[in-house]
């Protein structure tokens, strides 16, 4: 009550009229209680005080409310022509889009886009041809400030200025630079604003930049001005908002029955007077707990099982209901705020419940070596692949289970090592034999070995058509013989079955026709010739009539057909 007390000590003085001579300024950015000079200390200079001392009338609008700074615009604007020089200053966050921009009302929860931002933002178009009425005499600092969140579409962070009204000077900066320039350089009489801007820290000017004129003169008397009526009741209900009490809001009412914020003020009392759990929720906030208190705190209430929620440091409803479901668990007030014993508990208990699940997790860890070392002596301590695959599908992260991959992987290198050579020595074997069955026979045991294409492309090779290879042997019969024998064997409609019938036959006399299988190749064509030779016959090495009725004994009724 005593920041009250002060602003309405202050609004009892206030009431003397304005010096004629009085220039005009107005301030919007952090509330005046958190600037160095009306109310208490803060961090960065109170532009307001300093311009003030210096002869202003000084408007001021906290950023917290879009209907308080287009209020504190409107008061601004009111006959601004008349005066002889304007200062705005603008702190807080900025966003552009579509050529505009805006100051934001300041710690929103959600950022604006292209389509609502007017709802929430100031628009600096409008503040700058406001100032535009004194050209010439006439200085908008804009000190920027970064925030968390991304604006919606249509919008970027930060400042885009694309056009500066006539005579309108625009000095920017960071949010502490800015009001030190307000406060300090800008101030100084004498001075050119080029002087100003170049002896302050980290800011740049824009517009109308004059190196003639002193923005302030060098020994004009300025008297300093005390505060308007509206400037008063702006300051008061600063005061008023930071108390939010139903004392601070009748207070303001009392002195301000009709007054601009009289609605809202009324509307306060009613939400105070029925608000549940009011003591408590500003009990809590009083412990001043900051985003990564309140991330611990929910992690143990997670770890006692009451389900806060995701952890972000946020006390959303899920927070709040798992605080109740604790408070409610534990004898507490089940109102949903905490206070400083019941974070100790919770921390007490989260603490001891860790150290359970520790312990219970340390018990289940030697449960499991002790079932993996019975495991390890009962399928024979690796001393087989079968005892080694076995453990592994079961424990594949045990104890054993670096051993048991090293000899396996020794194991499997050993047969490998195994199946190369036996294959190097299949292969030595049908290269040797180079013959399509050798070949054959190679392939059936290594279907994919290392020699198998060359094996593919032997038998390949080794079956070539008989006519292409006839004259190999030194009892084959010229061309024209082989032409007509090869009719006379076509004629015969020989099936597969009576090709097979052949070549077991031949192969019971021993001629060794190769492979009986039905395929005649060059080791049959031999083995007929033979066979032909042997009787007497026409030795061509293709079957005709003649040589079927010399095996027809042996084939029997397969072949009659073919003499009839």
């Amino acid at each position: 009550m005593k920041q009250l007390a002060f602003v309405m000590a202050l609004g009892g003085c206030a009431l003397a009229a304005i010096p004629a001579l009085a220039d005009r300024a107005l301030v919007i950015g952090a509330p005046e209680e958190q600037r160095r000079g009306l109310l208490r200390s803060a961090p960065m200079e109170d532009t307001a005080e300093a311009l003030r001392n210096a002869g202003f009338e000084v408007i001021t609008a906290d950023a917290a409310s879009i209907g308080e700074m287009r209020s504190a615009l409107s008061d601004f604007m009111d006959g601004l022509s008349e005066e002889e020089r304007a200062v705005v200053h603008l702190s807080g966050r900025f966003v552009r889009g579509d050529g505009r921009n805006w100051l934001l009302v300041r710690d929103l929860e959600q950022l604006p886009n292209l389509a609502t931002v007017d709802d929430v933002g100031l628009s600096v178009e409008t503040v700058l041809a406001i100032a535009g009425h004194l050209q010439g005499r006439s200085v908008v600092a804009i000190g920027q400030e970064s925030g968390d969140g991304t604006p919606g579409e249509g919008l970027d962070a930060g400042l885009g200025l694309e056009t500066i009204p006539q005579g309108v000077t625009v000095v920017r900066g960071g949010g502490a630079e800015i009001a030190a320039f307000v406060a300090g350089p800008l101030l100084e009489e004498g001075r050119n604003l080029p002087e100003s801007i170049a002896q302050a820290n980290n800011v740049t000017g824009q517009g109308f930049l004059s190196e003639i004129v002193a923005f302030l003169p060098e020994g004009q008397e300025r008297p300093t001005a005390q505060p308007n009526e509206a400037e008063v009741e702006r300051a008061l209900w600063q005061a008023t908002q930071a108390q939010d009490s139903v004392d601070a809001y009748e207070a303001y009412l009392d002195r301000y029955p009709e007054g601009y914020f009289a609605d809202e003020a009324k509307a306060s009392i009613d939400r105070i007077q029925n608000e549940p759990n009011r003591e408590a929720r500003m009990a809590e906030e009083a412990l001043g707990l900051d985003r990564t208190a309140r991330r611990q705190i929910q992690e143990n209430l997670a770890l006692l099982g009451h389900a806060p929620g995701t952890p972000d440091g946020v006390f959303g409803p899920a927070s709040r209901s798992a605080i109740t479901r604790f408070q409610g668990a534990n004898g507490f007030p089940s109102n949903g705020y905490l206070t400083r014993p019941q974070i100790d508990r919770i921390a007490l208990q989260a603490d001891k419940r860790q150290a359970e699940n520790e312990a219970e997790a340390r018990r289940q860890q030697l449960a499991q070596e002790k079932a993996d070392r019975e495991t390890w002596a009962a399928l024979g301590e690796g001393s087989d692949e079968a005892g080694l695959r076995t453990y592994l599908e079961r424990y594949p992260d045990g104890l054993f289970a670096p051993i048991a991959n090293e000899r396996l992987d020794r194991i499997e290198a050993e047969a490998k090592a195994a199946d190369a050579e036996l294959e190097r020595r299949d292969w030595e074997q049908a290269r040797k034999a180079d013959t399509e069955t050798a070949y054959r026979a190679y392939l059936s045991t290594h279907p994919n070995g290392a020699n198998a294409d060359a094996a593919k492309t032997r038998i390949a090779k080794l079956s070539e058509p008989q006519q292409d290879k006839a004259s190999d042997a030194p009892d084959a019969p010229d061309k024209a013989t082989r032409k007509a024998a090869r009719e006379v064997e076509a004629e015969l409609g020989l099936t597969d079955m009576s090709r097979t019938l052949v070549e077991r036959r031949l192969q019971q006399l021993g001629y060794e026709p190769g492979p009986v299988d039905g395929t005649f190749d060059r080791e049959t064509r031999a083995a007929i010739r033979k066979f032909q030779s042997d009787r007497g016959m026409e030795v061509t090495g293709f079957m005709d009539q003649q040589t079927a009725i010399g095996m027809v004994s042996a084939i029997g009724g397969v072949l009659g057909n073919i003499t009839q």
